[in-house]
């Protein structure tokens, strides 16, 4: 399942939900206060691929410790100019597959950022050779 968290608009996961049927969001399977540790840890024991836009997931010491202690794979969406909600549904609909091929063939836990202009890189705290940037394909 691919879980998409409250910073990514509601109706980008609800029009990826329509044409993959495997996506769900924060809301309404927790409450909107529910902290970011919390269904963290839940996603990582679930096996959820986890979407994005919140980049500080990676330095809140709550919100590192569950994505390391639960196996967390965690994609942040990451670009510099705003993006409307169709723009965030061209940039997953461009690297999804990407993201679920890396989430099934990379150790866990992973921190995966991916950007507006499509390069990727892996941010892992295991001392392993990180993969060299890929780019999405345009269009």
């Amino acid at each position: 399942m691919i879980f998409v968290d409250r910073s990514v608009p509601r109706r980008v996961a609800e029009a990826l939900n329509t044409v993959r049927g495997d996506v769900d969001r924060l809301e309404p399977r927790y409450r909107h206060d529910t902290p970011d540790h919390v269904w963290l840890a839940d996603a990582g024991r679930s096996d959820w691929l986890v979407v994005t836009r919140d980049r500080h997931v990676r330095t809140r010491p709550l919100e590192r410790q569950a994505i390391e202690e639960n196996g967390v794979g965690c994609f942040i969406l990451a670009y510099r100019r705003t993006l409307d909600p169709w723009g965030i549904l061209k940039l997953l609909a461009n690297t999804l597959d990407e993201m679920e091929r890396r989430f099934a063939t990379t150790e866990r836990p992973l921190i995966f950022t991916v950007s507006g202009g499509g390069r990727r890189h892996l941010e892992d705290r295991a001392p392993r050779e990180a993969p060299a940037p890929m780019t999405a394909p345009q269009g």
